[in-house]
């Protein structure tokens, strides 16, 4: 019966009384063989229930349905809400009586469908809008899809804590699921033999993921591998099996290339999509999430002053609401927003993961904003109710996106701009590539803005365009594509498309500044002046906070360095190290033609810049051609042109320029001002100020060909502090930090979406797993979570930076400490006084007085003793582990009196 599944007629004997032996079917011969059945299986459907989930009443009465029921439910729901909508319009128009409408027999007749109306007669019919891409939502997720969250309150604490260890060691250390598992059993095995009647933690990481809540699903949306149109979910009734444009399939055939039938669809291509409502929901429920959302209601004002983004221009003046009320309004009766609603602004720093290997086309990256804009559409316009602390009946939230902040060649694509190498090169003014080196690029109003109308204007002119060369042929003259964001009623493409200052300003302008200028083009030569640099970087004592700089700093061997290394450089080593280089080689009494070859050498340089790039641009065109020929392998290629390279030795010349100290403290000072965590209107106009008088300085020092398109965006980042806030609001720090966390995920690598859907995955389970953290620290009254939470943070915190800031740091600590040392701990007693000898000793600094604080001390040493007098500070009793088990260290912290090196004659010599 067990083998074969089906009950047999032999197999209805077990259930007849009275005979000598029931059939056991034909692999059971004795009672034992079936008893020994039945344990294995107990023992299977033991391990299988542990990585299930529990079938609730919830999940028994809302099965998902047919596919093709739902989708003739979907249909005749759509045809019924056509239906109301024409009825609703019949009822609340006017009545027309036709001259051939009859009443006879208390029944309505009226015209023959088939004639025409009436001459004279105006038809008021609005055609129906058959383009909407939201009506209905093709992204929009069933509620019968989402997975009910299991809380914590129903979890043994221990259990919890079990299980959140295990699931923070894989995702934070990465440790594998192998050890992980075999860690749940061991604590298992612990547990038991602690207490056997303890309920134990489940004995895979798969099932501790499901059981904490932290395995979220993550939905994959099928993207045509041709068009990378992007479609609804395989489970969503809006679903195609094919691209409606290139007719192309989007799952894979049921069955395998070995003949196996698939259980369920398999995706082409896969894209990773978790809407943002979903994520607000799961961070809603972090205790005290809400109330930290809603502080900057209470925080004081005021006006001219930028603290953060809620003081901004766009959020005081400009957000509206779907009432057309400012979004974020604050009124005296609204401390708890309007109509007691939780309103959010979330900036969207683009780090969309989207299917590779190769980049995407703007066209294709629009495709893939689709379902995002459409999440914020709705979120803006209906919202989510949620349950909050507040509320926990359910809570309206409302979003609302404040700024899009990405580099530059993203923020072309996302907003439909051309690309970043057009002629029109900027996205907030029309000029032209060929004023970028030109002293008006710098001046204030010399162009003429770009504006949102005309930028929705040209990109849905853009978006009617059908073929390829039409739409070139418009880019090439307009500078304009079609943008998702135009479907939000309130975004401004220009104004809140923001290129990331952090990206412009430190990776830009400071790197071109001191890299690109200075060491390329031997301003600063390897052997002089950036030897001197290096060596004083050495001799540097900076606070830990402000972090480390590399001392080798514009030779391969220092590395890359990082936007918060070049803003270092900028605002804390460069200020001082550069005006001392300068008047160390610069001669006091050198006349202005003695730094006449200067613009000549970085014009070379510029030069032969621009030749090899125009040699890897006709190397790459050649090799794409000799594929399309399919050349033979064996054919030797011509051999690459190696670049000219300038000596270091033999041929020095001073490049130095008297100004150019003054020019780089311009930008210092700048960046110094726009930095600050609460900046004024006349700050942002100093910053304005100087950064347009270093790029005019720039062209003179020079010359035009240093000048990128960073230089002018750099002219735009007041408006942006005034439109947003400090800097500190919206740079992208935070985001190339995680983009060193996806990195350090472990993925299979496989193509077509795998490697991304891995990246999305673990991403959302450490998010997850973090708020469960931060769910059992804000539970003081479970001691053993909020310790283990506490401890779990704390190991967490750890530096992220270079190989050569890493280099740096482990010199620093090798120069203070030798190896072999034992940190001492950290928890210490003080004392007011020590009794040696009989002797009370008292530390200065606790009784306020010298009197019976100075002591002779002997220090052993390998042949006599070192004799040292001083005044004892404090003293200090340490409690230390050591090898040899634990130990009461004392120490005294002394203030050494120096030994008098003078004239050792006294008045004592004379008598």
């Amino acid at each position: 019966m067990l083998d074969n599944g089906t009950l047999t007629g032999e197999d209805l004997d077990i259930l007849t009384f009275g005979s000598a032996l029931p059939n056991l079917g034909a692999n059971f011969h004795s009672p034992e063989a079936l008893l020994s059945a039945v344990d294995y299986f107990q023992e299977y459907n033991a391990r299988t229930t542990a990585g299930a989930h529990p079938l609730t009443s919830f999940d028994a009465h809302h099965l998902l349905p047919d596919p093709e029921q739902r989708a003739f439910e979907h249909y005749f729901q759509r045809m019924a809400e056509e239906v109301h909508g024409e009825s609703d319009t019949l009822d609340d128009a006017p009545l027309l009586v036709h001259n051939d409408l009859s009443y006879a027999d208390e029944s309505w007749s009226y015209p023959d469908e088939t004639e025409g109306p009436v001459e004279g007669e105006v038809s008021d019919v609005v055609p129906r809008c058959v383009g909407d891409e939201d009506n209905p939502d093709p992204f929009l997720v069933d509620e019968e899809v989402r997975l009910d969250d299991l809380g914590l309150a129903d979890i043994p604490e221990h259990v919890a804590v079990i299980h959140a260890v295990v699931s923070w060691l894989h995702l934070q250390f990465h440790l594998p699921r192998i050890a992980c598992n075999a860690l749940l059993a061991i604590l298992t095995l612990l547990l038991l033999f602690l207490n056997p009647s303890a309920s134990t933690p489940f004995a895979t990481l798969q099932s501790g993921h499901h059981l904490l809540g932290v395995d979220k699903p993550v939905y994959t949306l099928p993207v045509c591998p041709i068009c990378n149109d992007v479609y609804p979910l395989a489970t969503s009734p809006l679903c195609h099996d094919t691209c409606m444009s290139c007719h192309v399939d989007l799952f894979l055939p049921w069955q395998t290339m070995r003949g196996n039938t698939r259980a369920l669809k398999t995706l082409v291509i896969k894209y990773p999509y978790l809407p943002l409502s979903e994520q607000i929901a799961s961070i809603l429920k972090i205790p005290g999430i809400e109330a930290t959302l809603e502080q900057w209601r209470a925080k004081p004002r005021m006006s001219g002053t930028y603290t953060d983004i809620f003081n901004s221009d766009f959020c005081c003046t400009k957000l509206k609401g779907p009432d057309s009320k400012l979004f974020f309004s604050n009124s005296a009766d609204e401390r708890h927003g309007p109509n007691g609603e939780l309103r959010l602004g979330v900036n969207l720093g683009v780090d969309c993961i989207m299917p590779g290997p190769k980049e995407q086309s703007p066209d294709e990256v629009q495709r893939y904003l689709w379902p995002i804009v459409s999440d914020l559409l709705r979120l803006w316009k209906h919202g989510i109710k949620v349950p909050t602390e507040s509320q926990p009946e359910g809570r309206l939230v409302r979003v609302v996106l404040v700024t899009v902040v990405c580099d530059k060649p993203a923020a072309h694509k996302i907003g439909g701009f051309a690309s970043h190498s057009h002629t029109y090169y900027c996205t907030e003014c029309w000029i032209s590539m060929a004023d970028k080196g030109k002293v008006t690029a710098f001046q204030k109003g010399a162009f003429c803005p770009w504006t949102n109308a005309e930028q929705c204007r040209l990109g849905d002119k853009y978006h009617n365009l059908t073929s390829p060369p039409a739409q070139k042929n418009f880019v090439k003259e307009f500078a304009t594509r079609y943008s998702q964001l135009s479907r939000l009623p309130y975004f401004d493409l220009v104004h809140q498309i923001v290129i990331d200052p952090m990206h412009n300003l430190f990776l830009g302008l400071v790197k071109t500044h001191f890299y690109g200028i200075w060491v390329q083009s031997k301003i600063l030569w390897p052997n002089h002046e950036l030897a001197t640099l290096h060596n004083m970087l050495a001799d540097f004592i900076v606070p830990g906070s402000c972090g480390k700089l590399s001392t080798d700093i514009g030779i391969p061997a220092g590395g890359s360095l990082t936007a918060d290394q070049w803003l270092l450089l900028a605002t804390v080593y460069g200020p001082i190290i550069v005006p001392q280089i300068w008047s160390m080689y610069v001669p006091h009494n050198a006349s202005e033609e003695e730094f006449s070859h200067r613009l000549s050498a970085v014009e070379k340089t510029d030069a032969e810049k621009q030749q090899e790039a125009a040699r890897k641009a006709n190397n790459k065109l050649s090799l794409a051609d000799a594929k399309k020929r399919d050349l033979q392998e064996n054919r030797e290629a011509p051999p690459t042109p190696k670049r000219p390279q300038v000596p270091n030795d033999g041929s020095y010349r001073l490049n130095l320029h008297p100004s150019d100290p003054a020019n780089f403290l311009k930008l210092s000072m700048a960046i110094r001002i726009l930095i600050k965590r609460a900046i004024t209107d006349d700050d942002i106009d100093e910053a304005d100020h100087l950064l347009r008088e270093y790029n005019i300085e720039l062209i003179k020092l020079y010359g035009s060909g240093v000048i990128k398109p960073n230089h002018h965006h750099s002219t735009h980042v007041g408006d942006c502090a005034r439109n947003f806030g400090p800097l500190h609001n919206f740079w992208t720090f935070l985001f190339e930090c995680l983009n060193k966390v996806l990195k350090s995920f472990k993925a299979n690598n496989h193509a077509k979406g795998e490697l991304e859907t891995t990246f999305f995955k673990e991403f959302q389970r450490t998010c997850e797993t973090s708020c469960v953290i931060c769910t059992l620290r804000a539970n003081p009254a479970k001691a053993l979570g909020s310790d283990a939470a506490r401890i779990m943070q704390k190991a967490t915190h750890e530096e992220r930076g270079t190989v050569a800031g890493l280099a740096a740091l482990c010199q620093d600590l090798d120069e203070n400490s030798m190896d072999g040392n034992i940190p001492l701990s950290n928890k210490a007693t003080f004392f007011d006084y020590v009794v040696i000898d009989g002797k009370r000793v008292h530390a200065s600094r606790a009784v306020g007085t010298q009197r019976s604080s100075l002591v002779h001390v002997q220090i052993p040493g390998r042949s006599t003793p070192t004799h040292a007098y001083g005044e004892v500070l404090e003293i200090i009793q340490v409690d230390q582990h050591l090898c040899n088990g634990k130990q009461m260290l004392w120490f005294a912290r002394m203030r050494w009196f120096k030994r008098y090196e003078g004239n050792w004659r006294t008045i004592w010599d004379d008598l």
